[in-house]
């Protein structure tokens, strides 16, 4: 299997972790003008970022229709832990 690659360069810093944690932020609420660009070129020369994004949100998706299906929802508290749990492992 091909290793993954942080893909940089000396005019571009912006790295597979950094898209990563992105795609996940944009799950949450909004990203900023800078972020969004930053995570549109990324996506358009990283074929790995590309299909996380993919992948994230049919994922997304699916948990959204089962949640609405079986009227499951998780209380404020759950979502604020679980979300300081995606946060603190996507900055490893």
């Amino acid at each position: 299997m091909e290793e993954l690659k942080e893909h940089t360069h000396k005019w571009y810093t912006f790295g597979c972790k950094d898209a990563t944690y992105l795609t996940v932020k944009a799950d949450y609420g909004p990203l900023s003008f800078s972020e969004k660009i930053q995570l549109g070129i990324h996506t358009l020369m990283c074929k790995y970022c590309r299909r996380f994004a993919l992948q994230s949100k049919k994922i997304n998706e699916f948990l959204k229709i089962s949640f609405e299906k079986d009227n499951v929802t998780l209380s404020q508290i759950k979502k604020e832990a679980l979300n300081q749990v995606i946060t603190e492992n996507s900055k490893k």
